[in-house]
């Protein structure tokens, strides 16, 4: 909680910006960092929210993507976005050195292991052309412009994150690759299952 505090509170991502963009941005953004760094993230103690998970789920996803695969994070789709909590779309984006542009879903729930819940809501994005809407966006974010007109050009990958709640995490995943045949004509597909205190 205290990482996701540090980087949530980090708006180094704004510098490339033109004044008016960073102003607007600024706008946007400081209402949602200020709800997750004070309302939500610090209100963690010794267990894990549901608010909390999400972000977990999220920021866990970008993290092995960036490391595992070479991708470039971009801030955290509910802080760039202009509504104050509760995101309406995909949860977090990343550039892959091979110029695509990956959108992320992150599902966290106590009891389940939600990968049906993620890979469903993805298909539910892509009919209803949320991914290309967020173009206007995410194109201010990221310094690879090709990524994001290789997804206007459709162009693009996916990644479904979510906790696993069961004592052998090979057999969710197992279970996951049985759901993702509406997603198999993509660039990239990620399923990311994330773990907590090993468990």
């Amino acid at each position: 909680a205290q990482e996701l505090t540090l980087r949530v509170r980090d708006t180094s991502y704004l510098s490339g910006l033109d004044f008016s963009d960073k102003q607007s941005f600024l706008a946007v953004a400081q209402p949602t960092i200020k709800k997750l760094a004070d309302d939500i993230f610090a209100k963690v103690e010794d267990s894990v929210t549901t608010d909390f998970g999400e972000y977990l789920v999220s920021d866990t996803a970008q993290t092995l993507l960036e490391q595992q695969f070479n991708h470039a994070k971009l801030p955290l789709a509910e802080i760039i976005k202009p509504r104050k909590s509760g995101n309406e779309a995909f949860d977090f984006h990343t550039t892959s050195p091979y110029d695509v542009l990956t959108f992320g879903e992150a599902k966290y729930s106590a009891t389940k292991s939600p990968y049906k819940d993620a890979l469903d809501q993805i298909v539910d994005f892509i009919n209803l052309k949320k991914d290309l809407g967020e173009l206007i966006v995410l194109k201010h974010f990221t310094k690879n412009s090709n990524a994001v007109n290789n997804a206007a050009a459709g162009k693009k990958s996916y990644a479904a994150a979510f906790l696993i709640n069961a004592k052998d995490p090979k057999k969710i995943i197992e279970n996951s690759l049985s759901h993702i045949d509406d997603l198999l004509g993509h660039e990239e597909l990620y399923l990311i299952g994330v773990t907590i205190d090993g468990r």
